[in-house]
């Protein structure tokens, strides 16, 4: 079945987030609709149920990695040459500390830009766009089947859209 991206343009939030309700009541799946806006609106101001991420988990493997690659590193080298100078131990703990804890925070930082990147990419080539959405304007994007399209732009015209539009995806 071939799906159609129908995008409903909006000038109010609220608006918008009627046009979610309603695309909601009528049986439309709510992933099969998203909200489009360049305003940092707070996450469920429309109305769409809170997304699971699981970013919290990159640092959290980043900085265990760096640590456990700093211990290796910063332990292995005082062991793979050991100049003893009496009473000093080979392995001396507080430098070998400090060492584990930047390994770990580097590992953290780097494992958190990437997971960020992985993320929170951009969806490039997306199908259907509006560069209307960019000076302020809330988009409402359906992805609903050839049989859906009339009942899904009636709805987003009800709801006061300024504009409607549909592309073939």
């Amino acid at each position: 079945m071939a799906t159609q991206g129908i995008l409903g343009l909006f000038d109010d939030a609220s608006a918008a987030a009627d046009a979610g309700d309603a695309l909601k009541a009528s049986g439309i799946a709510e992933t099969d609709y998203h909200f489009l806006t360049d305003i940092p609106y707070p996450e469920g101001a429309f109305g769409e149920p809170m997304e699971r991420h699981s970013l919290f988990v990159w640092p959290i493997v980043g900085g265990i990695l760096g640590l456990v690659l700093a211990l290796i590193v910063a332990g292995m080298t005082p062991l793979a040459v050991p100049m003893t100078i009496e009473p000093k131990p080979i392995l001396a703990m507080p430098p070998l500390a400090v060492i584990c804890y930047a390994g770990a925070m580097l590992g953290a930082i780097l494992f958190t830009v990437i997971g960020i990147a992985v993320s929170v990419r951009a969806r490039l080539g997306s199908p259907h766009t509006d560069d209307r959405i960019a000076t302020g304007l809330i988009g409402v994007l359906v992805n609903a089947g050839a049989a859906q399209a009339p009942q899904v732009t009636e709805i987003l015209n009800d709801a006061g859209a300024l504009d409607v539009t549909t592309n073939r995806a």
